[in-house]
């Protein structure tokens, strides 16, 4: 079998493939990588792909797309895997019209954002960093804080991460307002706290909105500044989905009339300026993209078992079908 990993040379790939999962990759076949350091091109990725079965592809290192002309050059290409979360940067529907199968690690990434997300609550209702920050300064303030327990959350879009936060959400025996045009209530059926309803009603009267929607052309600044007016005084916003569901530029404006909170993982522009006004205020927390950037390794070894799977070919565990793709943050 032949296998091409795209990913370029440098400390992110590393982070990825260790020797030994590099040497589990070779063990499956012949091993083409690509030698610079810096994405590959349309031109170079096709050249790459003549006589390759398997391809390794991760989107944050700006992979480029599968397009038609590209699939021309790759008669004998029939799995498409990627250590990522979202395939719909580089993934097209030529790939589905061809037969190509494609994998991701996107649901085991969604665990690891879901748990960042459940962190985040927590760390918004007991103000640990503003906390953090007056101890630095020889303030002792040990007034109360608020709890996860029994709390009223809005969910703005489920997708995989939301489904893992439900889980983890459980114990807590929270009250869930789930906004989310595209799931049934036989898919809430399990969840006897969750309750499908209108994106103002998963607004409004929480003591927690967390976003978990798809960037689309359809979510683009959702919560805008009519939207974001709705959320009652004392909520916390937390967004581990993409930036652009949020008009930052009225949520700056929210923040700073003091009457909600926030706690982001990602914005509008990545990194965030040095000179966004977010970073000047006290009742935002800033994370830079980081809810799922833990145990690399363990996605891409699941990448590599995957491929294993098709080699033996048994059915695979990770599919990302087209449906689920045309659905996906772009």
């Amino acid at each position: 079998m032949n296998i091409l990993l795209a990913l370029q040379e440098g400390e992110l790939k590393r982070k990825f493939f260790s020797d030994a999962l590099l040497g589990g990759l070779r063990s499956l076949g012949s091993l083409k990588e690509n030698p610079y350091d810096r994405a590959l091109t349309q031109e170079e990725l096709a050249f790459m792909l003549r006589g390759t079965e398997v391809c390794i592809v991760l989107a944050w290192d700006g992979t480029p797309r599968f397009t038609k002309e590209v699939l021309e050059q790759a008669k004998q290409l029939k799995l498409i895997v990627s250590p990522g979360g979202s395939v719909a940067s580089f993934i097209t529907e030529d790939v589905y019209a061809r037969g190509i199968k494609v994998c991701s690690a996107n649901n085991i990434m969604a665990r690891y954002v879901a748990e960042g997300a459940l962190a985040y609550m927590q760390a918004g209702l007991r103000a640990i960093v503003l906390r953090h920050g007056e101890m630095q300064k020889g303030i002792w303030n040990n007034s109360a804080g608020r709890s996860l327990f029994e709390a009223r959350i809005g969910l703005v879009g489920l997708g995989s991460v939301g489904k893992h936060l439900l889980e983890l959400l459980r114990p807590f025996n929270v009250k869930i307002k789930l906004y989310d045009p595209y799931v049934s209530r036989e898919v809430i059926a399990p969840y006897p706290h969750v309750t499908l309803c209108s994106l103002e009603e998963a607004l409004s009267g929480q003591d927690i909105v967390s976003l978990h929607a798809s960037k689309t052309a359809e979510t683009y600044h959702m919560l805008d500044k009519s939207r974001l007016g709705l959320l009652q005084d004392g909520t916390i916003l937390v967004n581990t989905a993409r930036g652009a569901l949020i008009d930052e530029a009225a949520l700056i404006e929210e923040l700073e009339s003091q009457r909600i909170q926030a706690v982001l993982d990602v914005y509008e522009q990545e990194p965030l300026p040095l000179d966004s006004k977010l970073r000047q205020l006290e009742n935002v927390t800033l994370m830079p993209h980081a809810a799922g950037m833990v145990e690399l390794g363990k996605l891409s070894e699941a990448m590599v078992e995957e491929i294993r799977r098709f080699q033996r070919g048994e059915q695979l565990a990770n599919s990302i079908p087209s449906a689920q793709f045309r659905l996906m943050t772009r």
